[in-house]
């Protein structure tokens, strides 16, 4: 039954439009079609089916193959994409999320990107429990010590993988550092399995880190997310609660960024 709400939206619904939002949407699906195999998906006539096609493919929204009378997406789509991403940066769209991890769980949050072989901290925000532990921004950190490395680098294509291992030293920060590479592509294993990576007083004595990857439009991993604190508070008790945030954060920046 519809709402008196859902119908009154019906009443400024163009139907012209709608069909052609039908066609992009279908052809985003299928590729390419004809006039033919469109009007069969569409269930709509040949004829206005035909004005919708020539008007998005005058504005450059749709394109016809001349060896095979076949329409597929334009250039037109491509650009408003370009436009939309360009808008929803990383750093646009973390924002608000880092704000909202603060909140919830009152430790600093940093945001990290992968930068020749290092972690680069693009963004910090101080939390407010007493004991801090914010990176500063533009701070450089070696990749299989930190939370935000290993989140990003358990998620690297494995030739990327194979190079950084290649050009880098597993050296020790503080006694827990995992300087092995057997142990370490045990923990990047496991990181991988359960979505989010732990630096357990592996940098700094006394801190620990929970972070979780962040992935863009085509799949790819591009930074992470990190909730950073006292080692007394990340208990068991809290440990979850942190964890469900950190992952959520990630999932809900990636999903603005494209990625599905």
């Amino acid at each position: 039954m519809k709402t008196k709400e859902s119908i009154n939206t019906e009443r400024y619904k163009i139907n012209t439009l709608e069909k052609a939002f039908d066609l992009l949407e279908i052809l985003a699906k299928k590729n390419s079609l004809n006039l033919t195999e469109l009007s069969a998906h569409l269930e709509q006539p040949k004829s206005s089916l035909y004005r919708i096609i020539t008007t998005l493919e005058l504005r450059g929204y749709i394109s016809r193959d001349e060896t095979n009378d076949k329409y597929c997406l334009g250039t037109k789509t491509l650009e408003l994409t370009k436009n939309f991403l360009e808008g929803n940066t990383l750093l646009n769209v973390s924002k608000s999320k880092m704000d909202h991890l603060v909140q919830t769980t009152g430790e600093s949050v940093n945001l990290g990107i992968l930068k020749n072989h290092e972690i680069l901290y693009v963004a910090s925000i101080e939390g407010s429990n007493p004991l801090k532990f914010t990176e500063v921004v533009g701070a450089k950190a070696p990749f299989h010590a930190t939370a935000i490395g290993k989140a990003i680098t358990a998620n690297l294509p494995l030739e990327q993988f194979n190079a950084m291992i290649s050009d880098n030293k597993l050296y020790p920060l503080t006694e827990n550092t995992i300087c092995s590479m057997k142990q370490l592509m045990v923990e990047l294993q496991l990181t991988k399995e359960r979505g989010i990576a732990i630096d357990n007083e592996e940098v700094v004595l006394g801190a620990k880190c929970i972070a979780a990857p962040i992935f863009n439009m085509f799949g790819k991993v591009i930074a992470a997310i990190s909730v950073s604190g006292s080692k007394y508070n990340f208990t068991d008790e809290n440990l979850s609660h942190i964890i469900t945030e950190v992952k959520g954060a990630a999932e809900q920046i990636s999903k603005e960024l494209g990625h599905s």
